[in-house]
């Protein structure tokens, strides 16, 4: 019988995240994406606030997205290197200032720029909270508290965005990621100073084998789907004819039945593998996304947000256990977040190009392809990784006899 991957014997002994890392490092996931977990609605206040066109909010959302990519592309290589926390306090005052810049200039220039140094802060942080946490026994756990917080966040800007939308505009949101970061600052400290040394792992097993590319390709792939999906999700229902307070009372409640998704995680564990759960998930994306299409009222809105949540939050936290699974380098999760934020920026850069002012159907139809996409890869990934788990044995058999 299999060992789940939280039960296996560890193997890259060192120092592991206590409580106090756990926590810091599940707040640290809030407080490194708290824009792109709000993205709806901040692309909804910077178009209605600010004016920028369609096209440019999906430039924005590209760019954020971008500097995430590169600043996780980095942390693979720096994360079992250098100090956490003081990486992490220089990315935290990054954002800082990259937020205070931001409310001082609205140039349309500047300002998508800004985003890309606060995506490229961000990233670096998320990188280094999810290694934080797969340096623990029980990532698999500790990836769903993750994922559970990421949306009780979620739940609480989506209730308070409309107020922020017509109270403050753009700065008010913000000044709310501003104070996020802040408050990351004061749990630097609670993390590891350094994290966990892998023993080395041969070529084919590590970074670069073919099991870890393809599980990374599918985490491109889903969140192509996501970044296209959370970018205009917003937009899709008000142009449908939904009101503005409905709309975001709607991805408010949907957010909070996405829990469902995190406990499905905590409680399944690895008990049917990773694949199954990411295929139940694939499946119910593709059912929420034909929901949207064509006319809709609020219930469909509704359903498909719940369903579609719930999926993603399924999804995610198994991603990150199957990269950590077919990884034996030790450094896939910090280059997990890469693939994520590429795909959320190429997500988003490919539906401006096929979006209008009053059509949303091409964003809807390329979510669904991404989403197809990303499953298989995954498949290929688990197959490849049971190949070379099943060779393993007989290698080592003939060298001991040689």
């Amino acid at each position: 019988m299999s060992v789940p991957a939280s039960q296996a014997p560890d193997p890259a002994p060192g120092r592991v995240a206590g409580a106090a890392g756990v926590v810091a490092g599940v707040t640290l996931s809030v407080v490194s994406i708290a824009t792109f977990l709000l993205l709806p609605q901040f692309i909804e206040a910077v178009v209605s606030d600010l004016g920028y066109s369609e096209r440019a909010a999906g430039l924005l959302s590209a760019v954020l997205n971008v500097g995430s990519t590169g600043a996780s592309v980095l942390a693979s290589v720096w994360i079992r290197r250098s100090s956490w926390q003081r990486l992490a306090s220089w990315a935290l005052a990054g954002m800082l200032a990259a937020y205070g810049a931001s409310m001082a200039s609205h140039a349309i220039v500047a300002f998508i720029a800004l985003e890309g140094v606060i995506g490229f802060c961000g990233g670096s942080v998320y990188s280094l909270a999810l290694t934080v946490l797969s340096d623990t026994r029980h990532p698999d756990r500790y990836f769903a508290y993750a994922v559970g917080a990421q949306t009780v966040y979620q739940i609480v800007g989506l209730v308070a965005g409309p107020f922020l939308i017509h109270h403050g505009g753009a700065n008010a949101f913000l000044t709310s990621f501003a104070a996020l970061a802040a408050l990351g600052l004061a749990f630097v400290r609670r993390i590891p100073a350094h994290g966990r040394v892998a023993r080395d792992a041969p070529r084919p097993a590590g970074l670069l084998s073919l099991p870890v590319g393809f599980a990374l390709a599918g985490c491109f792939l889903f969140n192509a789907n996501v970044g296209a999906y959370w970018t205009y999700i917003e937009r899709i229902g008000t142009l449908a004819g939904l009101g503005l307070s409905e709309v975001s009372n709607a991805l408010a409640f949907t957010t909070a039945t996405s829990m469902a998704g995190s406990f499905i995680a905590v409680w399944l564990g690895a008990r049917r593998g990773y694949l199954a759960p990411i295929a139940a998930s694939a499946a119910a994306v593709v059912v929420a996304i034909v929901l949207l299409m064509g006319s809709f009222g609020l219930a469909a809105f509704i359903v498909s947000g719940a369903v579609y949540g719930i999926a993603w939050n399924v999804s995610l936290t198994y991603q990150y256990s199957l990269v950590n699974r077919v990884d034996q380098s030790r450094r896939g999760v910090a280059l997990t977040p890469a693939l994520h934020w590429a795909g959320a920026a190429a997500g988003p850069a490919l539906a401006a190009l096929v979006v209008t002012q009053t059509d949303h159907s091409g964003v809807l139809w390329l979510a669904n392809l991404s989403v197809l996409a990303s499953l298989a890869c995954f498949a290929i990934a688990q197959r490849l990784h049971a190949r070379r788990a099943a060779r393993e044995p007989a290698a080592a058999a003939i060298r001991s006899q040689s």
